[in-house]
């Protein structure tokens, strides 16, 4: 029963994470086929950058799991600590990266020019959105090598509220940029909701 309420606690997590960027992907749509276009090439920029910080997540997992496992806090601190500053150095660089050569990147994927235009004019966001991101993928590699699922889901639906609340909101003052704002604010939300919990795992540990 507890593999399975895990299970499906992560489902719903998920389920909402891909509400959260299907309907990013539709408001989009509603700008124009340029804007639909230039959202989907940066977007391929930001699943990039996932690549690398999911890594240092999948790491965060097992080692939160041991240290949880053990009983460990001291443990537990050093992981999160180290991997943390491993991950935003990444994201930093990852960021940098988009923002200086992502032009050229844009001209690789598209020879349209209002695409090209618009994308080129939108690299900040997407840049913003993997820097401020790592929080999101680390805490969530911690709270799957804790096994609380519950909390995953909660933090899950709870940003996405923000998002819809605050696209709502922006989308109609600032068009594809606010629509890009809130979508940065989703990601954030997210972290911090998930933050707000860390403190209750760790305090379940002994002081090692």
């Amino acid at each position: 029963r507890k593999t399975l309420k895990t299970n499906a606690d992560i489902f719903w997590r998920t389920l909402f994470m891909l509400f959260g960027f299907a309907w990013f992907s539709n408001q989009g749509a509603g700008f124009g086929d340029t804007a639909l276009a230039a959202n989907h090439i940066l977007l391929q920029f930001i699943s990039f950058a996932a690549f690398f910080l999911d890594g240092y997540a999948f790491a965060v997992e097992s080692l939160v799991g041991r240290a949880i496992g053990a009983r460990q806090r001291a443990v537990f601190d050093h992981v999160i600590k180290r991997s943390s500053e491993v991950a935003g150095v990444t994201a930093v660089l990852l960021a940098a990266f988009v923002l200086c050569f992502g032009s050229y990147l844009i001209g690789g994927l598209t020879l349209i020019t209002e695409v090209n235009q618009q994308a080129t004019s939108l690299l900040p966001f997407a840049a913003a959105y993997i820097l401020l991101s790592f929080a999101a993928f680390q805490l969530d590699g911690i709270f799957i090598g804790a096994t609380r699922s519950r909390e995953m889901r909660n933090a899950s639906f709870y940003a996405l509220l923000v998002f819809l609340a605050l696209a709502w909101l922006l989308t109609p003052l600032w068009g594809n940029a606010g629509l890009w704002l809130a979508f940065i604010v989703y990601v954030v939300a997210r972290a911090a909701c998930l933050a707000m919990y860390l403190p209750g795992i760790r305090m379940q540990l002994r002081q090692t």
